[in-house]
C-alpha cells in the first residue's frame, strides 16, 4: 500500500492526483500544517476533488503548535470522505465535525482535547475507519461506538473509558489497541464476532488469555512490555504472525498453529527457539531477524511447504552467507514487512 504525501498544496490539481492513483498509491493526502497556507478559495478546491476522488483523497490538518486549529474552516469541505486532524495541540469550534455528514474515515489526534462525548457527533456513526489518537486526558467515551454499526477498522490509542462496548462491534475486522495499561481487561475482544485481524501496540500484558480469539487470522505484537510467552492455541485460525520488540519472548511455539503461513519476527534479542517449526506444515513465509535463534535449526526444521526464508540482524559478512546458503537451498529471499498480503487496511 502506497500512500502519496501533497504538503502544504497551493493549489489542487486533480490530474496530478488521478495519475498518483493510477500509478499505484492507494491515497493522496492533502495535508496543511498550518492555517497560513490555506484560504476559502483553496478549500473550496479541495472540496471538489473530495467529490471527486471520495476516500482515495485525504484531507490532513496537523501541526498548529502554536495555535488552535479552528473547525470552523470544514465548512468548505462538506464533501470530505477521509479527515485527519491529528498531531495537534487543541481545536476550538469542534462541533464543526458534526456536519461533515459524507465522512467514512476519521483520524482524531488532538493532544489537549476535551472533548468526552466527541463520538456522539453524528456525522461519525457512518465511519467505516476510526483512528482514536492519544491525548493528555485520554477520556473519550467509547460507549457511543456501540452505534457504529458501519465500523470495520478502529484503532483506539490509551482511551479505555467503557471500552467494554466493543464487544456489540461485530462487524468490525480489524482493531488495533495501542498503550493498553497491563490492569485493562480485554475480554471484550473474543465477543467480536466479524473480527479477523488484532494488533496490540506498546502498553503491558503478562499473557495473551483474555484476547482469545476463535476468527483472528493475523496478530502483531509490537513492543508490549511484560509478554514471556504467547500461547497460539489461542487462536485457532490464525495464519499471520507478527512480533517486535518483545524482549523477554524466549520461546515461540509453533506446533499448535495449524494454519499458519506467513511470521515475521523483528527484535526479540532473547528468543531463542522457535518450537515446532518443522510441524507448520501450511508455512510459507518466514521471516527472522534480530533473535537468538539458531539458523542452523531453522534449515534443518522448516517444512517442505516453505517458499520465502530470511535470517537476518547479523553482521554483513554472516548476513551474506546465510543469504547465499537460503538461495542455494531454493527458497526466496523474504523481506521485512509487517502488513501480510491481503491486510491493507492498516491505520498509517
Amino acid at each position: 500500500m502506497r500512500i502519496e504525501l501533497i504538503d502544504r498544496p497551493k493549489t489542487i490539481d486533480e490530474r496530478r492526483i488521478a495519475q498518483s492513483l493510477n500509478n499505484g498509491a492507494s491515497t493522496v493526502v492533502l495535508q496543511f500544517p498550518d492555517d497560513s497556507d490555506y484560504e476559502p478559495h483553496l478549500l473550496e478546491e479541495v472540496n471538489n476533488a473530495c467529490k471527486l476522488f471520495g476516500t482515495k483523497l485525504r484531507v490532513r490538518f496537523y501541526g498548529h503548535i502554536s495555535n488552535e486549529f479552528d473547525c470552523g474552516w470544514l465548512r468548505y469541505l462538506p464533501d470530505v470522505r477521509s479527515l485527519n486532524l491529528d498531531c495537534l495541540t487543541s481545536v476550538r469550534n469542534s462541533p464543526e465535525i458534526d456536519r461533515l455528514e459524507n465522512l467514512e474515515e476519521f483520524t482524531f489526534g488532538v493532544f489537549e482535547s476535551d472533548l468526552p462525548d466527541l463520538l456522539r457527533f453524528s456525522s461519525l456513526r457512518g465511519l467505516s475507519r476510526l483512528v482514536l489518537a492519544e491525548s493528555r486526558r485520554n477520556n473519550i467515551d467509547l460507549a457511543h461506538l456501540a452505534q457504529y454499526e458501519r465500523l470495520q477498522v478502529l484503532f483506539v490509542n490509551s482511551h479505555t473509558r467503557n471500552i467494554e462496548a466493543l464487544a456489540r462491534l461485530n462487524g468490525i475486522k480489524k482493531l488495533l489497541l495501542g498503550s493498553m495499561p497491563k490492569r485493562q481487561q480485554l475480554g471484550f475482544v473474543g465477543a467480536m464476532s466479524g473480527l479477523l485481524s488484532l494488533t496490540l501496540i506498546l502498553g503491558g500484558r503478562e499473557s495473551l488469555h483474555d484476547l482469545a480469539h476463535p476468527r483472528i487470522q493475523h496478530l502483531e505484537l509490537l513492543r508490549v512490555r511484560g509478554i514471556t510467552n504467547i500461547d497460539l492455541s489461542l487462536f485457532p485460525r490464525l495464519e499471520k504472525l507478527s512480533i517486535e520488540d518483545q524482549l523477554h519472548l524466549h520461546c515461540l511455539e509453533l506446533e499448535s498453529a495449524n494454519l499458519m503461513r506467513w511470521v515475521s519476527i523483528w527484535n526479540c534479542k532473547n528468543l531463542r527457539e522457535l518450537s515446532g517449526l518443522s510441524g507448520a506444515r501450511q508455512l510459507e513465509y518466514l521471516f527472522v531477524g534480530k533473535t537468538s535463534i539458531d539458523p542452523d535449526v531453522v534449515f534443518s526444521t522448516a517444512p517442505e511447504s516453505l517458499k520465502y526464508l530470511a535470517i537476518t540482524g547479523y553482521g554483513k559478512r554472516k548476513a551474506d552467507e546465510l543469504q547465499a546458503r537460503i538461495k542455494s537451498l531454493g527458497y526466496s529471499l523474504a523481506t521485512y514487512n509487517r502488513e501480510p498480503p491481503g491486510l491493507s487496511a492498516t491505520p498509517e
